[in-house]
């Protein structure tokens, strides 16, 4: 008995001692199941040379993050969580029926809890119709298409807890709010929603985008408004996918796979980081084109750009003016709309007065960046030296990559600017 009661404390300590004593060889700077960079070991004196009086804090943090084993530990946890009590680890992430995954901001669109007031539709009103006046003044034409949740498209598979609401939501507030206005609204719910009854998906079950299905599908509605020629493409077998932010956000990267269709188009699309904040391109089209948009812009991108000229793309708000365009799209989702629209728009920006001065990138703002055109007009490679040859002219289309991380610092280093189509929709959270 005492021999067995030795094995057993000598096992215990061995478990507690293990992770700190095998840290110079399993530890790590990153935390995968998290998405996170961890804590770094504390500094002894501050930076005015005198003593560090958060020490202790910083070394159990640093401590706490850096014990061996602890991403599968974290992993783990999440994994049960996810199986034994379908509760996820992260609270930005609702489970639903089947494996799918919706992003909480979204659930008061869904309940009807977000429901645009009067006052937010007339002050949306009145800063679309200042905006917009601006680029007819211009001879621009102005769109708007707002992506509908993933909720909205597949409502069957939220959880029973969230009652949803007993009206359309807000897509047709807001389009009855710009009627009156010089914009051309688009209608993406209604082809998404039709493609959504068939037996191909046209979400992520685990992302709260749109698969390549779905980005091909509103590239085509987008198109069919303002008139250019998009390209057409083909539905192919189904392939798996395992990097959903959704997933990620709950630690469980590469757990929960899913199946997602092909889509083929008819020539390549132009290839580039179209997860930069803010870029342009060189299309085979007509016409110039300003996307102001936010992280569904990324999948679609490579489909409006390709119709084109010129086609620019800004991610961020308030919208702006002082860009010279033929055409002006602003795409966002169903639950950035506050966020995008009824913050005023910047007119403060004047645009160029000349083509010349468009060339030169005039009318970007101090955010941008250049993508130009291969001389095979298929691929793309950026105005500086592409050292790393990842926009030769060679490069296959479905070509796999990797996945482009939204945040602006890089700090997990995905965002290496070296995918293809494919990849430029493997997104994290930062990017929703």
């Amino acid at each position: 008995m005492k021999k067995a009661r030795v094995a057993v404390i000598a096992l215990c300590m061995a478990l507690l001692v293990l992770p700190f004593a095998a840290m110079p060889v399993l530890g790590s700077r990153q935390s995968t199941a998290e998405n996170r960079l961890l804590a770094d070991y504390p500094a002894l004196t501050d930076d005015e040379g005198g003593l560090n009086a958060g020490f202790d804090e910083d070394f159990e943090a640093w401590l706490c993050d850096h014990f061996a084993l602890r991403n599968a530990a974290v992993r783990a946890n999440a994994w049960l969580n996810y199986r034994l009590l379908r509760s996820p680890a992260n609270a930005q992430v609702v489970v639903g029926k089947g494996d799918w995954l919706y992003f909480t901001p979204t659930v008061p669109d869904y309940t009807g809890e977000g429901r645009l007031t009067q006052d937010e539709l007339r002050a949306i009103a009145e800063n679309l119709r200042a905006f917009a006046e601006v680029y007819e003044r211009q001879g621009a034409r102005v769109f708007l298409a707002v992506v509908p949740n993933k909720s909205t498209v597949y409502p069957q598979f939220m959880p029973d807890r969230y009652p949803a609401r007993d009206d359309e939501g807000n897509l047709p507030l807001l389009k009855a709010a710009c009627e009156d206005l010089p914009i051309t609204w688009v209608d993406l719910v209604g082809p998404l929603t039709e493609a959504a009854k068939g037996d191909r998906l046209v979400f992520y079950k685990t992302d709260t985008h749109w698969n390549a299905l779905g980005a091909a599908i509103a590239a085509e509605a987008i198109l069919e408004a303002t008139g250019a020629e998009g390209c057409g493409y083909a539905v192919g077998a189904d392939e798996p996918f395992t990097e959903g932010e959704l997933a990620r956000l709950m630690g469980l990267s590469g757990a929960l796979p899913e199946d997602v269709p092909e889509v083929v188009p008819d020539h390549a699309l132009p290839a580039g980081d179209f997860g930069q904040r803010a870029f342009t391109l060189s299309g085979g089209g007509e016409g110039r084109l300003t996307v102001f948009r936010d992280s569904f812009g990324t999948a679609v991108g490579p489909w409006l750009a390709d119709a084109y000229g010129r086609c620019e793309m800004i991610w961020s708000y308030p919208l702006e003016s002082g860009h010279a365009a033929d055409d002006v799209l602003v795409l966002i989702c169903e639950h950035n709309i506050r966020d995008y629209l009824m913050t005023g728009a910047d007119l403060s920006y004047e645009a160029p007065e000349d083509e010349e001065a468009f060339d030169r990138g005039d009318t970007l703002s101090d955010r941008s960046a250049f993508v130009e055109m291969d001389e095979d007009d298929d691929f793309f490679d950026s105005d500086e030296d592409d050292e790393d040859e990842d926009f030769d002219e060679d490069e296959a289309f479905d070509e796999e990559e990797d996945g482009f991380d939204s945040d602006e610092d890089d700090e997990d280093g995905d965002f290496d600017g070296d995918g293809d189509f494919d990849s430029a929709m493997r997104r994290v959270y930062d990017g929703i």
